[in-house]
C-alpha cells in the first residue's frame, strides 16, 4: 500500500514570490519548465516535493502524490476499480507515473510506484543533556555554522474538506491509510501510512470546499527550526503561529504564511508509529489537540480559513 507522502502541487498566478519563499524556507529549486513550473526539494531528496505551476489568478491545490510499492499500486488500482473511481491520464508529460484519479471532492490524487521514502537523510544530531542525564560529555553542544536550519523532508500536509469523515473513509478504505487521532468528534482527522510512519502524513480540516492549508517540513532540532525561522523572517517571510508544541502528534511547530496565505510549517520530534503497531486513537479537544504551549498563545483568527475556497466554486 502507500508508504509515503511524496509531493504536492499548487497552481499560482506568479512563480517568483513562491521561489523566494521556498528558497528562504531552505529548499532547493528545480526548474521544470522555464517560466511555467518550478519544483522544490529538501537536501538529499531525489524528487520534487513541491511543484508550483503558473496558472490562474489565485492559488489553488493542483494535486497530492503518494509513493507506494508496485504491489501496493496494483492493489489500490483494484480497489478504485471496484469502487467505480475513474482512472485518469497523467496531467502533464513530466508528471509522475502510476495512478491518477480524483477523490470524492474533486482533488486530483496520484499514487506512484516509488522506493520506500527514507525517514531520514544524514544530518547533525547532537546529543542533548538533561538534569542528571548527560550523554554529551567533554564536547561542545553548539559549534558555530553547524546548525544550518534546512528542512530534512516534506513530512505531512493538511488540506481542507467539505466532509472530513467522508474523506477519511475514502483515504482509509481505498488507499489504505490509517487513522491516528481526531479532534472533537471528527472536526479534524489525522492519518498515517501503514508500516513505519510519522503520526500523520495527511490530515483534514473542515471547510466549505477543498483547499490547501499547510505543508510541513521536518527539521533536525528545535535549534535548526529557530535558525530556519530567522532566515525566513529576515527574507520578508511572514510569521503565522508559534513556535509551540502540538498535542496531536506531539511535535514542535512553527508556522509561516506563504505568498498566497497558505502556510509552511517547520516541525520536529513527532510521534512515530512503527511496523503497523496498534495505535490508541484519541479524540482531542481543540485546544489541547492544537497546542500544549505556544510562544504567542492562541492561533491567529484566520488559522483555519480556506483562502482558496472561491477557486473551487
Amino acid at each position: 500500500m502507500i508508504h509515503s507522502l511524496r509531493q504536492f502541487a499548487l497552481m499560482v498566478p506568479d512563480l517568483e514570490p513562491g521561489i523566494e519563499f521556498y528558497q528562504a524556507l531552505g529548499l532547493n529549486m528545480n526548474e521544470r519548465a522555464p517560466g511555467l513550473a518550478v519544483g522544490f526539494r529538501c537536501d538529499g531528496r531525489e524528487h520534487d516535493e513541491i511543484i508550483l505551476v503558473k496558472a490562474g489568478d489565485s492559488r489553488k491545490l493542483h494535486h497530492i502524490s503518494f509513493g507506494a510499492t508496485p504491489e501496493g499500486v496494483s492493489e489500490i488500482e483494484a480497489r478504485l476499480t471496484v469502487a467505480g473511481v475513474e482512472l485518469l491520464d497523467k496531467p502533464a508529460p513530466d508528471a509522475d507515473e502510476g495512478l491518477w484519479f480524483r477523490d470524492p471532492e474533486g482533488v486530483l490524487v496520484n499514487v506512484t510506484p516509488a522506493a520506500a521514502y527514507p525517514d531520514h537523510v544524514p544530518g547533525d544530531f547532537p546529543l542533548a543533556n538533561r538534569p542528571g542525564i548527560t550523554p554529551r560529555k567533554d564536547a561542545r553542544g553548539i559549534i558555530p555554522g553547524k546548525i544550518t536550519g534546512r528542512p530534512r523532508k516534506f513530512g505531512h500536509m493538511i488540506v481542507f474538506a467539505k466532509d472530513v469523515m467522508a474523506k477519511v473513509k475514502f483515504y482509509t478504505e481505498l488507499l489504505g491509510l490509517k487513522v491516528s487521532d481526531y479532534i472533537e468528534g471528527g472536526y479534524a482527522a489525522f492519518l498515517h501510512a501503514p508500516g513505519d510512519s510519522d503520526h500523520h502524513i495527511l490530515a483534514f480540516l473542515p471547510s466549505e470546499s477543498p483547499g490547501f492549508h499547510h505543508a510541513s517540513f521536518e527539521m533536525d532540532s528545535a535549534d535548526h527550526a529557530a535558525i530556519g525561522a530567522k532566515r525566513l523572517l529576515e527574507a520578508n517571510g511572514r510569521q503565522a503561529w508559534g513556535p509551540g508544541r502540538h498535542g496531536v502528534g506531539a511535535n514542535y511547530f512553527h508556522y509561516f504564511r506563504d505568498p498566497w496565505d497558505g502556510m509552511a510549517e517547520y516541525y520536529w520530534d513527532m510521534d512515530f508509529i512503527s511496523g503497523d503497531k496498534e495505535w490508541d486513537v484519541s479524540d482531542w479537544t481543540k485546544k489541547e489537540g492544537m497546542f500544549i504551549w505556544s510562544a504567542d498563545g492562541m492561533p491567529p483568527p484566520d488559522f483555519g480559513k480556506n483562502y482558496e475556497a472561491e477557486q473551487w466554486g
